[in-house]
């Protein structure tokens, strides 16, 4: 059977040099043909990139099993998260390789159609799971269309007779409502009946009469009494008996259970991967106590006929817990350590030995006189320890092992105010008999206004209800407490925390409150505008972690509330007012506006703002005419001067249409919107016809799929002026004549506005920056397509009210006029072209790029993709909408004088909370998925506040490389797990640095038209990096340059944190020493007790237990 699904050579050319090595050794441990690891473990540091790795095991398994005859290969990818397993399975399926669409649960494998290949090759089939849904049912009875199947199934083992009346139908859809289920039932049933093939039938069978022997040995009834008894309850009754209601639901996780044995039988894996494992490590276990163990037990130790046993490949950076402290109750590093390897080994004698040798190198570290005898015993482990794993480290790239890391300790200051809240929230505490409330004091101001689900807070509301709490002064105005009229007027909060005052200071140092993006890591031209500031350059977005669930909440609110404030400076606004609802680039229509078109009615309603119309408008000529990065050579030169060049340009290509143009009469405003429109008819007519004509589902949708009126009505302004010049002009160029006829007298400045939207119009940057990231032309449809998607995002971004604050700036004082809304698009051009909008564009396309999963562009329907992805990535992320959060202000009644708590909501926009949503629901999860975008995008928020402690898989890195640690946590490995989040491939601190060494000889030599500036950045700095760190550096690390990746802890003077930073600073010195150890904190005590933190980084160097994988693998 052929292997040519895959090119091997291909799929690991993808990957990074490091990334191959893991990928190779890994499979051929796997593979071979003595003592093959049938489990092996990529436990690589976060952020190196394992799913890669797995695409490049993959594709191997499917290569080697081409080879031997295998006629069908079958591989589960199984995780945690049915959202981000769907995301990830596209990841890892080699070029070629579609995985098997709606089939998310093991149960449902039944009715798949498998791919059992064509008789030349053979078939593939990849399919993503979750443990919740396919193994782990609790007392789930799952999605209704599983019940449907696991009834049809029943019908088929027990006939139609016992399966015909409505109470057994009962049974399986009971719970829904909507649309007569029971109807629903039966003609799933018909549409599933012919699915179920003899030999799916028998194996039901004999699982079913598994589970009913299972059940006697246990004194429990069969499967069929158990039905038969809910069908004689459910006779006759209206609502489902409540005494039934255990029976009912053992029924059906019990037959569930059968369909996903079915289920695994059907499929046959031959590869199981494993990602995040440690989060369902209860279903590894190598003696199955549970349903759900048992379940992956057979997953992973399937046999086939001819003996071959699945292989099970295990992702996780965490893989077991890395360090644990004395006061950790959860979790210990040394069991959980020994459980891992013997899952891995599947042999205890082995397991053994390796706890043995552990045990030997403790003896030899805790004495000076047998230390030499640790490095031989450190071997001895590495060498069996990588049989089975493997793990890769980017720290290792860099001499002090420190990934480029910068390390700040702030004292925060503490006021009068600061402590006469805590004393009033002390006082509180007592009243209501709670214990000392100094930790959460430490960490977030106003407390009694945000707390949520805090047993403090409910015991302060039982008070306020019953009346304790009235003339104590408790809530009465003063410091601890949120005025609404100070939030309702923006007057100035006083922050009353430390570590907020901190972080509001930070934020003002950097100036990140006049800014609507970062600043691009390399610009094109320079300005003189804020963001050229050295203190905006050095910006970065800020990843702040807390241990307390109120944070995230206060954080975003006061710090997004300060971001309005001063964008609303000087204006007369307040908190609550509708003059929220005004944009000022908004589709407007009017009535008998200038520009009715001569025999209409006066009151006829037009399209009214043609130059918002303009905006959102792709120009492939005007991109063309604007590109920046051809004015570049040189080196960077002065905006004026780049304006002056490119207006210089636009005024020679639209000499033929302005020639034949009226000298006298009334200037005609039209030609600001028109002559790009005229100019793309005649040099790219295919990108008109694409966004005109048939490509109209590129443009912005209502909730039913349609054009809003106003938009499409400015759609059609475009298309009639275009059809009348066409039809006026009888020019065989098509734009000299009937231009007198058509537009009127030009406008002087016309050259000049056009070059502008030229140089910084957001949908002419969107429009090169996509262009040259996926290497298709400015005109082609999927270019053009997915810049207007972003330009119509940025219009959404620009018309939000803080925003169009921070553009009008100077003009803080003007009101929402009519004069004022005209002018604003020009105002956006100017803040784009200031803000190097196009360099920002062109950086974050080429790592969206990345991020997207799209690497290699070999084909136009691989660009295509990889042009919707980003198109969509970034209007998302400007699409981002404000969240609103509860805040309770206490106000006293008029009529008996007892306080209560009113209601009020705060908006989060600059900064977000994040993990705070609700995860049960489509909603929920979007939200997440949304702010996660957005925050990797370089625009707005520019603060993430999270309680999510080293949590797996998340990227916070595309354009941030700072971590506040709020909250210190107990342990190292938590504190590198945070900092792993922004220290990822190509972030933010890598790029920076790139362009500080290797931007400007670039720009002065030129950018190859239709490259990718930092596709050439990123080769020439390949070419000056050593080869013996395989990659890491310069994707991960990258020294050279000014940027870090920032550990900030602000510390609250004479408080533990102190001690806690000092012992963390220790640890995170020698922790690796500990690996495989039990009681780690007590021997990092005395390994450090007489060595300087460099001496114990020298010792952690000699003395590691080396991972990686063998040279040459």
């Amino acid at each position: 059977m052929s292997g040519e699904h895959v090119d091997v050579e291909e799929v690991l050319g993808e990957l990074k040099e490091f990334q191959q090595r893991t990928a190779r050794w890994a499979f051929r441990r796997m593979f071979a043909e003595e003592n093959p690891a049938h489990r092996f473990l990529v436990a690589d540091e976060v952020g190196l990139g394992k799913t890669h790795v797995a695409k490049g095991v993959i594709a191997q398994v499917i290569d080697h099993l081409g080879e031997i005859g295998d006629e069908r290969h079958d591989i589960v990818y199984v995780c945690s998260n049915q959202a981000i397993a769907s995301q990830n399975v596209r990841k890892l399926a080699p070029a070629g390789i579609e995985p098997l669409k709606y089939i998310g649960r093991l149960t449902m494998l039944p009715l798949a159609k498998l791919n059992e290949g064509d008789g030349k090759n053979a078939g593939v089939n990849l399919i993503a799971i979750t443990p919740g849904t396919s193994l782990d049912f609790g007392r789930n009875t799952g999605r209704f269309n599983e019940r449907c199947l696991a009834y049809a199934f029943l019908r088929k083992h027990w006939g139609p007779e016992v399966m015909g009346p409505r109470a057994a139908r009962r049974i399986f859809w009971e719970g829904l409502t909507k649309g007569d289920p029971d109807r629903r039932l039966q003609d799933k049933e018909r549409e599933y009946r012919p699915q179920i093939s003899v030999s799916l039938k028998a194996a039901f069978a004999d699982e079913l009469a598994e589970v009913d022997e299972s059940r006697r040995c246990r004194g429990q009834p069969t499967l069929r009494s158990v039905f038969d008894r809910l069908v004689e309850g459910l006779k006759w009754r209206r609502s489902f008996p409540r005494e039934l209601k255990d029976d009912h639901k053992n029924l059906i996780v019990e037959v569930r259970t059968v369909m996903a044995t079915v289920g695994i039988a059907a499929l046959k894996p031959d590869l199981v991967v494993l990602d995040e494992f440690q989060r369902f490590k209860q279903l590894l276990s190598t003696d199955p106590d549970t349903s759900a163990a048992e379940l992956a037990h057979q997953l992973f130790g399937y046999v086939d006929r001819a003996g071959r046993r699945t292989r099970t490949l295990l992702l996780s950076a965490t893989p077991y817990r890395m360090y644990t402290t004395a006061d950790e109750i959860e979790g210990d590093h040394y069991q959980d350590f020994l459980h891992t390897c013997r899952f891995l080994f599947q042999d205890d004698e082995r397991t053994d030995r390796l706890g043995r040798r552990f045990a030997d190198l403790r003896s030899a570290l805790t004495s000076a006189e047998t230390l030499p005898e640790a490095e031989p015993i450190c071997a001895e482990i590495g060498s069996d320890l990588r049989d089975v794993m493997a793990r890769s480290e980017r720290l290792a790239a860099t001499p002090r092992r420190d990934g480029m890391l910068s390390d700040t300790e702030y004292a925060v200051t503490t006021t009068a105010d600061d402590l006469r809240a805590y004393l009033r929230f002390g006082n509180l505490a007592d009243r209501v008999e709670h214990h000392e409330p100094t930790e959460y004091w430490k960490s977030a101001p106003y407390l009694v206004n945000f707390m949520d689900d805090y047993k403090l807070k409910e015991h302060v509301k039982e008070a306020v209800e019953e009346g304790k709490l009235t003339d104590d002064g408790a809530f009465e105005p003063g410091p601890g407490l949120l005025s609404w009229d100070d939030v309702e007027e923006y007057s100035r909060i006083d922050p009353q925390n430390g570590r907020l005052r901190w972080l509001l200071n930070d934020l003002e140092q950097h100036r990140a409150f006049e800014l609507l993006w970062v600043p691009p890591s390399l610009r094109y031209y320079d300005t003189g505008s804020v963001y050229e500031t050295p203190e905006a350059r050095n910006f970065t977005k800020r990843l702040v972690f807390s241990g307390w669930k109120v944070v995230p909440k206060v954080v975003s609110a006061l710090v997004s509330l300060e971001a309005e404030r001063r964008a609303f400076a000087g204006r007369n606004h307040n908190y609550t007012a509708d003059w929220r609802g005004g944009s000022r680039l908004d589709f407007r229509m009017s009535e008998g506006t200038v520009e009715t078109r001569a025999g209409e009615a006066g009151s006829a309603r037009r399209a009214a703002s043609m130059t918002t119309f303009l905006l959102v408008w792709p120009s492939p000529s005007l991109a063309e005419l604007g590109d920046p990065r051809s004015l570049a050579v040189g080196g960077p030169r002065h905006v004026s001067d780049v304006l002056a060049k490119v207006e210089a340009r636009v005024a020679e290509a639209i000499a033929p249409l302005v020639r034949s143009a009226p000298e006298t009469g009334p200037v005609d405003q039209r030609w600001y919107w028109a002559t790009p429109l005229l100019l793309d008819d005649q040099q790219h007519p295919e990108a008109v016809s694409v966004l005109l004509g048939d490509g109209s589902g590129w443009w912005w949708q209502d909730d039913n799929g349609d054009l809003p009126g106003g938009f499409r009505a400015h759609l059609d302004e475009a298309k009639e002026m275009l059809e009348t010049y066409r039809k006026e002009s009888d020019d065989a160029s098509g734009l000299a004549a009937g231009g007198a006829e058509v537009l009127g007298r030009p406008p002087a400045d016309l050259a000049e506005v056009l070059a502008g939207l030229a140089l910084g119009g957001p949908a002419q940057c969107a429009l090169r920056a996509v262009s040259s990231t996926i290497e298709l032309r400015v005109s082609e449809k999927h270019t053009v397509g997915n810049a207007a998607r972003i330009a119509e995002a940025f219009r959404r971004f620009f018309n939000a009210p803080e925003v169009t604050g921070v553009i009008v700036g100077g003009r803080s004082g003007e009101s929402d006029s009519e004069h004022a809304t005209v002018r604003y698009w020009r105002d956006v051009v100017r803040h784009s072209i200031y803000g190097n909008l196009q360099s920002v564009l062109d950086e974050h396309c080429h790592v969206l790029r990345d991020w997207l999963s799209h690497p290699n562009l070999s084909n136009d329907e691989q660009r295509a993709d990889a042009a919707r992805d980003i198109g969509c990535k970034i209007g998302g992320a400007l699409r981002l909408r404000s969240s609103q959060y509860r805040v309770d202000i206490p106000v006293r009644s008029n009529e008996d004088h007892r306080f209560c708590f009113e209601p009020h909501r705060m908006r989060t926009r600059f900064a977000v909370p994040y993990g705070t949503q609700r995860l049960d629901d489509d909603s929920g999860q979007q939200r997440v998925g949304f702010v996660s975008g957005a925050f990797n995008s370089p625009f707005w928020p520019f603060v993430l506040t999270s309680t999510s402690v080293g949590q797996e898989g998340l990227d916070f890195h595309l354009w941030c490389h700072a971590v506040v640690h709020w909250n210190l946590p107990t342990n190292p490995v938590d504190l590198e797990q945070r900092e792993g989040r922004v220290h990822r491939y190509k972030g933010h601190a890598v790029r920076r640095n790139l362009a500080a060494k290797l931007g400007g000889d670039l720009l002065t030599d030129g950018v190859p038209t239709g490259r990718d500036l930092w596709d050439i950045l990123f080769d020439k700095a390949v070419e000056l990096s050593p080869e013996s760190h395989g990659a890491i550096v310069p994707y991960w690390v990258f020294k050279d340059g000014p940027a870090k990746i920032q550990r900030h802890v602000p510390v609250l003077p004479f408080s533990r944190d102190e001690v806690t930073v000092s012992r963390l600073r220790k640890s995170l010195a020698a922790y690796r020493l500990a690996f495989g150890q039990p009681r780690q904190e007590e021997l990092i005590e005395f390994l450090g007790a007489d060595r300087t933190d460099e001496e114990l980084r020298q010792l952690t160097s000699r003395l590691k237990i080396d991972l990686s994988p063998p040279a040459g693998a």
